[in-house]
């Protein structure tokens, strides 16, 4: 039996996938994550980054998040100077990731910081998240948390220092009743 294609590959140099609409392989790099970004005329951009899964063991989460890490340092080298980048701390649910991540994007020239990926399995893990890293990023620049958007969430991570929401789920309420 053969297994289906995978959707995405992720390796050193960026993101691989199959175009959804024409069926042709795309590439997407920090650079061009950057080129697309400046092009919308988004006023706050964000560095390139993996995204691990929930599912994803500590060992393969250390090495998205230095893969992140080298790719936030070339969006720096990239980016349009008229928008706001921000860089994305990762790691996972792993404390001494998390720690690792804030420290290394807090002490680059980033605009803000987004703060994502998996952040545990509970409300209770996305706030000992936050309360590991948000100490460690400089506290004069936004802080935006990723894919949050539930009233309460909003509520407790604002209590700990954060600025900023993006989220699909009050639209996708909205659209659904």
């Amino acid at each position: 039996e053969m297994k289906p294609e995978k959707f995405a590959k992720v390796d050193d140099s960026g993101v691989s996938f199959r175009d959804p609409i024409h069926g042709h392989r795309l590439k997407l790099t920090p650079r061009s994550s950057m080129k697309i970004q400046s092009n919308l005329g988004s006023d706050i951009i964000f560095a390139f980054d993996e995204c691990t899964s929930p599912l994803s063991d500590k060992k393969y989460t250390s090495l998205a998040l230095d893969r992140t890490h080298r790719w936030a340092k070339e969006c720096l080298g990239y980016y349009d100077k008229k928008q706001a980048l921000f860089g994305i701390v990762q790691g996972g649910a792993y404390k001494d990731l998390r720690v690792k991540s804030a420290k290394f994007i807090g002490k680059f020239g980033f605009d803000g910081f987004g703060i994502g990926g998996s952040l545990g399995k509970s409300k209770e893990d996305m706030h000992k998240i936050l309360d590991w890293v948000i100490p460690l990023l400089p506290g004069s620049k936004p802080r935006h948390l990723l894919g949050i958007g539930a009233v309460e969430d909003i509520f407790e991570a604002v209590s700990r220092g954060i600025d900023m929401f993006d989220c699909v789920a009050p639209t996708r309420w909205a659209r659904r009743g």
